[in-house]
């Protein structure tokens, strides 16, 4: 633990995520806007990151300047990049302007196609937004996990490598949601065939989607180009901006407020998710993590 905490004190990545952080809740008191929810929240996935690391061994890893890079390694990222920013703007476009009609050339035609099939062969699996699971799970997965294969990217390499103490962790992550499911299908106000429905919609439209796209894509890129530690912190601002239309959404239509708030919140899930995928190796433990997390704020 005490040598977790001296990496961390010296790390570059930590300090610069640590200042962003810091003036994100400064702002939004000044606005204000409480922080409190923000500042639990970030110090329970402090802890519970602190217990993921404890409990799962290190890896070697090869310095930047020895690795080795595939020759297609920057149209990887480039891909990649542009997923991002594509159903970034869709989502952006999606929360805060909804009367406006947006045609994308040729990706609307591909998202309206995975709608209407998602619409006709998931609903009655999902537990909402059958036609959004689908255009989700096509557009932060399907389609960019294609491309990248294409390019050269292995498997082992998005996120679909050996695990290491996958189960360990994973229960750690989901043990408080678990009882609070638990408790509910007790008292009746929830069933399991309810929660099996949410953990389904929630796997496709968010949690194993966005895993991939952001932890499995994004920062396995970056690690190779800037290392774990710049990976790490760069992957969770960038997952911050990303919802950035949920967040200005929520904040009265403030893009400013909304983007506080976004890295306030959505940067310490995007750090959590990306601890928990460095030291477990795989998208499962995320994965999962994250959808419990989804249906247990919902």
């Amino acid at each position: 633990m005490k040598n977790m905490l001296k990496n961390v004190l010296v790390s570059p990545a930590a300090w610069f995520f640590a200042i962003i952080w810091l003036v994100s809740i400064g702002y939004l008191l000044l606005t204000g806007n409480g922080v409190i929810g923000s500042t639990t929240f970030a110090l329970g996935i402090l802890v519970f990151s602190a217990i993921t690391v404890s409990m799962t061994e290190n890896q070697a890893e090869t310095p930047v300047a020895e690795k080795k890079r595939s020759p297609f390694f920057w149209l990887q990222l480039l891909v990649v990049v542009f997923f991002i920013l594509l159903t970034g703007y869709r989502g952006f476009v999606f929360n805060v302007q909804p009367a406006r009609a947006m045609n994308i050339p040729v990706w609307s035609w591909f998202g309206d196609w995975f709608s209407n099939l998602g619409g006709r062969y998931l609903s009655n699996l999902v537990d909402h937004s059958s036609g959004l699971a689908a255009e989700n799970f096509s557009g932060y997965f399907l389609i960019p996990f294609v491309l990248l294969l294409l390019l050269g990217a292995r498997l082992p390499d998005l996120g679909f490598g050996k695990g290491h103490r996958v189960s360990r962790v994973t229960a750690l992550w989901v043990s408080i949601p678990l009882v609070f499911f638990v408790i509910n299908i007790v008292n009746g106000s929830t069933s399991l065939m309810r929660l099996g429905m949410m953990f389904f919609g929630n796997l496709l439209r968010n949690g194993f989607s966005e895993e991939f796209l952001f932890r499995g894509a994004l920062q396995t890129r970056l690690k190779d180009w800037l290392g774990s530690d710049w990976a790490l912190v760069l992957q969770a601002l960038v997952f911050a901006v990303w919802h950035l239309g949920a967040d200005t959404q929520f904040m009265g239509g403030d893009v400013l407020q909304g983007l506080a708030l976004g890295i306030a919140s959505h940067s310490i899930s995007g750090l959590a998710m990306g601890v928990i995928f460095q030291r477990t190796r795989n998208l499962i433990a995320p994965s999962i993590t994250h959808v419990v997390i989804n249906m247990f704020g919902s």
